[in-house]
């Protein structure tokens, strides 16, 4: 593959007697012109993924998976739901509102324009970027953020934008970037699929952009020597404008402990912003208590060790902490955070560390110290297996998140008997799981008070394991989605209808075995549910669906893609019937 960094080694050991560092000048904006019309305009597609948050294939599986964005396009100008394409997991509100999601631990931190999730992907030549297009192939329109960087290097922000309504075809989204005057050669694209009425996918990332020609172009790119773009007219104003009167402190009169409240309601930029007014706010801003909770994840471009070892001297009564997306690429190291826990941690109820490469076996051994936690989510964690097992000592958790890692059996059932108070499991895309219909008795034993449960796509889940979960009477959200493939479910739906009647929520997406018989105890006894997903299921049939509508008062989703029995207009018209229910439909399906 090739390296800029490399090639600029090259350059200077070939060119190091006629070009000195010394001798490089920065030019002025005339000379940028030239410099960049002499270079070699450049178009590639992603070489490979680097890094992603979410995704809806199995590891063994090229359906829908993030690898599908590199190359060339393969669906596009197509519209539709593509195996070929990448697709985002989620969509619209259902999964955020969902009793099992993660609050907010800082209210005043959530984001106008939010990321919910990522995808980083690399290119083989890296260039000043002038133009970055995304081939959207179903619907369109959730895109809100890019980055671009040299591997290793600063991430530049190039684009931010509210996610957008589209029309529901094929798009290529090439937002407007900001210019930078460096290479790059990885792009990251943050998504916000809240507003989608169904899944988000893409099909391609083409990165255009200014490839250099020389060694004297390669070397004041990779120094940065080209600078910024000229002063606009509006700035160099400013810049002559009279010198602004200081400003009075009404806040003279107010004692310490009002400004520490007021304090409390801000989020840590605008904290960070009135700690450099003056001495007295500097001090107001370093009460302990402003530091109960900290959500760090949409600053995760700006967190480093050194942010750590920075709050580690305010945060003495820290009782939650997330770092999601933060440290990656070694900006965190494991031994900075494990010091950061032992300082910080005694009190932490509530930590998350999703998609956090620093997260491995040392972090992991320090988290099974914080004896108080009781919310832990660590989605796409990567440390070996055997250090999940320690996470067995902690005894008060509520809520753990092991979306997408490598835990084993053993170690969650450990972790499983040692919380019994736990009441949100969840354990999707957990592909060294091999054992479910054990996993499934042990929470019927030892955790009663469990109201929601997502096992989805874990296969080596049985009908006689699912006959367990009916034991669990206070489950409100079962996500089974991707389970029995082939297995004949028998009479295991009817154990869950006696057992949970109190069900809100139940996905049996691709359970090839149902048919409306397997299915009709649900909607019999199962009164308060309000989203039904059985996406792939060839043998139920329009009746069904009917009695789902009449028994069901609640429901709010009704997933019936890929259910080859029902035809599309028979959908028109319970969407016109039932406007008050999402009737979800794949789009790229052969309607009958």
């Amino acid at each position: 593959m090739w390296s800029a960094r490399k090639m600029q080694d090259e350059c200077e050991e070939e060119e190091e007697e006629d070009l000195q560092d010394d001798e490089v000048k920065e030019p002025d904006s005339d000379s940028r012109e030239m410099l960049f019309s002499s270079m070699e305009f450049l178009e590639q597609f992603a070489d490979s993924v680097v890094d992603y948050s979410s995704r809806y294939n199995n590891c063994t599986s090229i359906s829908y998976s993030p690898e599908n964005v590199t190359g060339k396009p393969l669906k596009y100008p197509q519209y539709g739901d593509f195996p070929d394409t990448y697709i985002l997991r989620t969509y619209g509100t259902w999964w955020k509102n969902s009793l099992g999601a993660q609050s907010e631990y800082v209210p005043q931190e959530v984001d106008s324009i939010e990321s919910e999730d990522f995808i980083t992907v690399r290119y083989e030549i890296a260039v000043v970027p002038t133009k970055i297009i995304i081939y959207e192939t179903y619907n369109p329109g959730s895109v809100v953020r890019i980055f671009g960087r040299i591997w290793g290097g600063e991430w530049h922000s190039l684009y931010e934008g509210k996610p957008e309504f589209c029309e529901k075809t094929s798009r290529i989204f090439h937002p407007p970037l900001k210019k930078i005057y460096d290479i790059v050669n990885e792009i990251r694209v943050e998504f916000n699929q809240s507003h989608q009425s169904y899944h988000t996918s893409i099909d391609a990332i083409l990165l255009a952009g200014y490839k250099a020609k020389s060694v004297l172009q390669m070397m004041l790119l990779n120094k940065a020597l080209l600078g910024p773009p000229p002063l606009d007219d509006d700035y160099l104003e400013l810049e002559n404008s009279p010198p602004i009167e200081p400003l009075i402190d009404y806040t003279d009169s107010l004692p310490n402990e009002i400004m520490v409240q007021i304090f409390h309601f801000l989020d840590l930029k605008t904290i960070s912003n009135c700690a450099q007014v003056n001495r007295r706010w500097r001090e107001a801003t370093m009460a302990p208590t402003i530091f109960k909770a900290l959500s760090l994840k949409k600053y995760w471009v700006k967190i480093d060790n050194n942010t750590l070892k920075f709050l580690k001297k305010r945060c003495k009564t820290l009782r939650k902490l997330d770092l999601s997306w933060c440290g990656n690429n070694y900006q965190i190291t494991e031994d900075v955070f494990q010091d950061f826990l032992k300082k910080c941690g005694t009190h932490l109820t509530h930590l998350s560390l999703c998609c956090c490469e620093f997260v491995r076996n040392v972090a992991v051994g320090q988290i099974s110290k914080c004896a108080e936690l009781v919310d832990l989510r660590l989605r796409k964690s990567e440390p070996s297996e055997w250090t999940y097992s320690l996470l067995s000592n902690l005894n008060k958790l509520v809520a753990l998140d092991l979306y997408c890692t490598a835990i084993q059996d053993e170690s969650l059932i450990k972790i499983l008997k040692a919380n019994p108070s736990l009441e949100h499991l969840n354990i999707d895309l957990c592909e060294n799981i091999l054992q479910m219909d054990e996993i499934t008795e042990t929470l019927a034993a030892n955790n009663p008070r469990l109201v929601s449960l997502s096992c989805w796509k874990l296969r080596s889940l049985t009908p006689d394991g699912v006959k367990h979960i009916g034991r669990l009477h206070r489950l409100r959200e079962l996500d089974m989605g991707w389970c029995l493939l082939s297995n004949q479910p028998g009479d295991c739906l009817e154990r869950i209808s006696q057992g949970c009647p109190d069900l809100r929520r139940l996905i049996l997406s691709n359970w090839r075995g149902l048919s409306d018989h397997h299915l009709l105890c649900i909607i019999r006894s199962c009164k308060k549910l309000t989203q039904l997903d059985i996406l792939g299921i060839w043998n139920i049939t329009e009746d069904f669906c009917e009695r789902v509508f009449v028994s069901l008062p609640n429901l709010q989703l009704f997933d019936i893609s890929f259910c080859n029995a029902i035809s599309q207009t028979q959908v028109k018209t319970w969407r016109e019937t039932y406007p008050s229910v999402t009737i979800q439909r794949s789009e790229s399906e052969n309607w009958n």
